[in-house]
């Protein structure tokens, strides 16, 4: 059964359509690239899967471990396990990084963050470690985005998708968040970035993707190890990650 699988997806902004009949599948836990450059559609296809886009089409449907969630609203899809990660970082400046963590604890309907899960999350992240006690707004653009991705586990939703995480990041700080989503695929989450470049310096990270240009889409997938690459490019056929 496919973790998530979206069929004949067009949708857009208004009267403005960005894709065009998209559809794929991803089979198991995997971590997948999205590419396209800026405009093609890829914060558009995050956010038609989270529900904050309705497709433009009655035909247009997307599936989560084999339930159509196409109606559902966003925080219902979040309650099924339906993260997404918006480029900009949405964290509670004037709270401490334990704070902010804690909130995202109360998530499906729990009391607190218990001391075994944040133990859990600080084994993944240790270098948050050290930042608990510290206000957001005094964080570097990478611990940022490693407590937004830290936040996101909190929960272990099925699906976590971020757009651009690797923004405004420094050099210093790229491969470590590389190095934080690959430990999430190793804990049962299918994980789909958005990028408008892939990060050359973290091959681990390229396991498999697809880009989008213009609404349309094409896939390769990358044995890593095997040197062998398996490309499929197409318009409305469902496409397998």
């Amino acid at each position: 059964m496919s973790i998530l699988k979206v069929e004949h997806i067009s949708s857009g902004y208004g009267k403005k359509q960005v894709l065009y009949d998209f559809s794929f599948f991803i089979n198991t836990e995997k971590l997948v690239l999205i590419i396209g450059s800026n405009g093609s559609g890829k914060s558009t296809l995050l956010k038609t899967i989270c529900g904050l886009i309705k497709p433009m089409t009655k035909d247009g449907k997307i599936y989560l471990d084999g339930e159509d969630v196409t109606s559902l609203k966003p925080s219902e899809r979040s309650k099924k396990g339906i993260l997404y990660v918006p480029q900009e970082n949405e964290l509670f400046e004037d709270l401490t990084v334990l704070e902010n963590l804690r909130i995202c604890g109360l998530g499906k309907g729990k009391k607190s963050l218990t001391d075994q899960n944040m133990d859990e999350v600080l084994s993944l992240f240790p270098l948050l470690a050290g930042k608990m006690n510290s206000r957001c707004f005094r964080l570097s653009g990478g611990e940022r985005k490693i407590l937004t991705i830290a936040m996101s586990f909190v929960n272990k939703p099925k699906l976590i998708m971020f757009d651009e995480p690797l923004s405004g990041v420094s050099p210093n700080y790229s491969s470590a968040i590389c190095e934080h989503l690959v430990r999430l695929k190793g804990h049962g989450i299918t994980i789909i970035i958005a990028v408008t470049c892939p990060p050359h310096r973290d091959p681990a990270l390229v396991i498999e993707f697809c880009w989008i240009e213009g609404g349309g889409y094409g896939q390769e997938t990358v044995h890593s190890g095997a040197g062998h690459n398996d490309a499929s490019g197409g318009g409305s056929p469902s496409q397998s990650i």
